[in-house]
């Protein structure tokens, strides 16, 4: 009675996630200008624009640009962080935690118009730079998270016998801790990316006309018109998704290995 509870609730919620997926695609396939059912043909047209047409391509091309730029700085942030709260004591890593997770917890309205309000009394303004500092203040608690998750994994006894053999502290992490805690950076990398490149609140404030991002453009053409070639970027998007999943998964394969 348990497995047929247990694969009915798999079934069940792998249907509702995958649905709605699978009714939108179909469309990004009409020949019909307008996101109708029946599909009044099957064509690749809307692919083809989608990828020639300067708005999506430079969009695209935009959200690359920043999600690079604040993966890197967000995981410069976010290792450092985690690298030094692991050497604190276990009460003070409770309260350390708390303020660097705390851009995850409020809402991103509120993060945008601060943005905005700081970057614009700085000097900053709108533009590529805001964008992959803004991004990488909301990656660099996932990069933290992930990076600290794979630290307390490791066997302190390993730093212990370096520092005993008179390595000193950035020796014994170049060459010991950070070996033994890629897994956590990459995965921590890849989350910041996949936050950057999908974000459109507080892109909405600080983007400014050169640096559209695809998430404002999907935003744009959703209010504007609807068309095939919005679910065309769904598509294309959902597969980036699924690639991505596709790497953590592999990542997590190779932070059980060695404790199997």
């Amino acid at each position: 009675m348990s497995r047929v509870i247990f694969w009915s609730t798999v079934t069940f919620c792998t249907a509702f996630l995958a649905l709605p997926l699978l009714l939108v695609w179909p469309l990004a396939f009409n020949t019909s200008s307008f996101l109708t059912y029946p599909l009044e043909g099957l064509t690749l047209d809307w692919f083809h624009q989608v990828l020639t047409q300067p708005t999506w391509v430079n969009a695209f091309l935009n959200s690359l640009k920043v999600a690079v730029g604040a993966m890197a700085l967000a995981l410069v942030i976010g290792g450092l962080a985690a690298t030094g709260v692991i050497l604190v004591p276990r009460a003070l890593q409770v309260v350390l935690t708390g303020l660097f997770v705390s851009p995850l917890i409020v809402p991103s309205v509120v993060v945008g118009v601060a943005f905005a309000y700081a970057f614009g009394r700085a000097g900053i303004g709108g533009g590529y730079f805001s964008l992959v500092l803004a991004h990488a203040v909301l990656g660099a608690p996932l990069v933290f998270l992930s990076v600290l998750t794979s630290l307390r994994g490791l066997d302190p006894n390993l730093d212990l016998a370096g520092a005993s053999m008179g390595a000193s502290r950035s020796f014994r992490f170049r060459t010991v801790t950070l070996p033994l805690a890629l897994p956590g950076f990459a995965a921590g990398a890849l989350f910041a990316f996949i936050t950057s490149f999908d974000e459109v609140v507080v892109a909405l404030f600080l983007a400014d006309p050169g640096s559209t991002t695809l998430p404002i453009a999907l935003f744009a053409g959703l209010r504007d018109r609807l068309q095939p070639s919005i679910v065309v970027v769904a598509v294309l998007l959902s597969l980036m998704s699924l690639l991505f999943l596709a790497l953590l998964r592999r990542l997590q394969m190779r932070v059980a290995a060695p404790k199997s």
